[in-house]
């Protein structure tokens, strides 16, 4: 049985004991969570406990700390900006890409974007933090506010790679460095005013095959390329 984890991004642990409250409080109830099970605390920034359950109650779950340790952060950087497309797709796709091992994620939207982000960052937040829950991910990527394309492709990379459907090139010869930031685009495709300006702005086109790949699909996959690329 898997170990249940538990994100506390301020862990208050007092002779040993640290108090569960909120929803991690729920969640370990939802769980089944009983006494004397062991549970893994983290805080989203590469710090995890080890702790045994002394008590599930109504309000709190009661834990004590038996091992600390700190995780050293993976060295590559990736950033996804990722276009907002319908947000059933949107919020799988920020799930996936946690798991992938992404360590930020900007959300903009695309010319082809023909969905609002509206208020929805603490709900976004939520899914990152399940994410890196059942992945194992004890850093929590970071998560931008919604941003405009323009905002999106003057960031700085040593490597800028926008996955395209066409005129797209190989990908080990678009990564030349960390941190790596990759684009995709909205169910629609990219316009050609949004390829040319990313070309303009140092971007690499690649293609990901002949295949024509949802946006989602296409975040997830573009990632795990670039892992494998780098080796990691």
């Amino acid at each position: 049985m898997a170990v249940k984890s538990v994100y506390l991004p301020q862990a208050s642990i007092q002779s040993d004991r640290v108090h569960i409250r909120g929803d991690e409080h729920r969640h370990l109830v939802v769980a089944r969570a009983e006494p004397h099970e062991i549970i893994e605390i983290f805080d989203g920034q590469g710090t995890a406990w080890a702790a045994t359950v002394e008590s599930v109650g109504k309000r709190e779950t009661i834990a004590r700390v038996i091992e600390s340790r700190k995780i050293q952060r993976d060295p590559m950087e990736l950033v996804v900006g990722l276009a907002i497309i319908r947000m059933a797709a949107f919020e799988w796709a920020l799930e996936k890409v946690v798991e992938m091992g992404v360590t930020r994620i900007v959300p903009f939207a695309a010319d082809r974007s023909n969905v609002a982000p509206g208020n929805r960052y603490e709900r976004w937040m939520r899914i990152l933090i399940e994410a890196a829950k059942q992945s194992k991910q004890y850093y929590v990527p970071a998560l931008d506010p919604p941003a405009r394309f323009e905002e999106v492709i003057s960031m700085t990379a040593a490597s800028k790679i926008v996955f395209a459907e066409r005129d797209g090139g190989s990908l080990k010869s678009a990564l030349t460095g960390l941190p790596v930031l990759y684009l995709i685009g909205p169910e629609g495709g990219w316009t050609d005013r949004e390829l040319t300006a990313a070309r303009d702005s140092g971007f690499h086109a690649v293609s990901l095959g002949a295949s024509i790949l949802k946006a989602e699909t296409a975040a997830i996959v573009g990632a795990a390329l670039i892992r494998y690329e780098l080796g990691r």
